[in-house]
């Protein structure tokens, strides 16, 4: 899959997510440019990468202009 583009958004819930799980903005940004799988569900990208020994999800939206960061969480 080719990089992703676009501007990256992160909503209060993703930023507050970070800071919960201990996962930084650029890993997240890696995951949606580099990810191991891409799911699309109900309108939702789930990204999909192994890092630091697990598996981290990143659930986004997109429009036209924006990627939305709506979550993550390791799965």
């Amino acid at each position: 899959m080719q990089s992703i583009l676009m501007k990256i958004i992160f909503t209060t819930h993703a930023e507050f997510r970070l800071q919960r799980r201990g996962i930084l903005k650029e890993e997240v940004i890696y995951i949606i440019n580099f990810p191991d799988i891409v799911l699309k569900k109900h309108g939702k990208y789930f990204f999909q990468k192994k890092l630091h020994g697990g598996t981290i999800e990143v659930v986004t939206e997109k429009d036209e202009n924006f990627l939305y960061v709506i979550t993550l969480y390791w799965i």
